[in-house]
């Protein structure tokens, strides 16, 4: 079913539009969550808390892109997840890639910076081959370890030293585009 089917049943509160998002998007969500997590439980847990929002937020919300509306709303949930779950423990591949983005993204920023530091990151990711936005996204949207981005890409069989000059090159020119947008660090 096409999306904006999906979105009116949400709209029209109908219970069939949870059942064709998890027919449609399910998979998705749990393959996300459980690279997070770590667990298949935590990960069906936050997939059905996913719908759960969804259900609760559409309406008053209209999602232009509802997979990438449901995957916000399943990567959040998971952090709050594996938060809680490393309470008190250390979360290595989680803290180094938060750690390696510290430069780059300002602190404590109003509402109006944040959707500007949107905007840059987007624009920031348009301008990146397919392999440079594959590598930054796996890094630092699915905390995915240097080991597993290159396993990813076994074809090309990238060095580890590859992969982190790639990632420290794109974290420095973010960071330019930051600055260029003069949105404050």
């Amino acid at each position: 079913m096409e999306d904006e089917r999906i979105i009116l049943l949400y709209l029209q509160r109908m219970e069939d539009a949870i059942h064709e998002t998890k027919s449609k998007y399910g998979k998705l969500i749990l393959s996300m969550t459980f690279h997070i997590l770590k667990s298949s439980c935590d990960s069906e847990e936050c997939e059905n808390d996913t719908y759960y929002a969804a259900w609760n937020t559409i309406p008053p919300k209209r999602p232009e892109n509802l997979k990438s509306y449901l995957l916000k709303i399943a990567r959040n949930l998971a952090l709050k997840r594996l938060d809680y779950n490393c309470a008190g423990k250390r979360n290595i591949t989680m803290n180094v890639s938060f750690e390696e983005m510290e430069d780059c993204i300002p602190d404590n920023m109003k509402d109006s910076q944040v959707t500007d530091l949107e905007e840059c990151i987007n624009s920031f990711l348009s301008e990146l081959s397919p392999m440079d936005r594959k590598i930054f996204m796996m890094r630092y949207w699915y905390f995915a370890s240097i080991k597993e981005i290159r396993e990813e890409l076994s074809e090309f069989n990238p060095s580890k030293s590859y992969i982190e000059t790639k990632l420290f090159r794109m974290r420095k020119k973010l960071k330019q585009s930051i600055i260029e947008r003069k949105i404050h660090i």
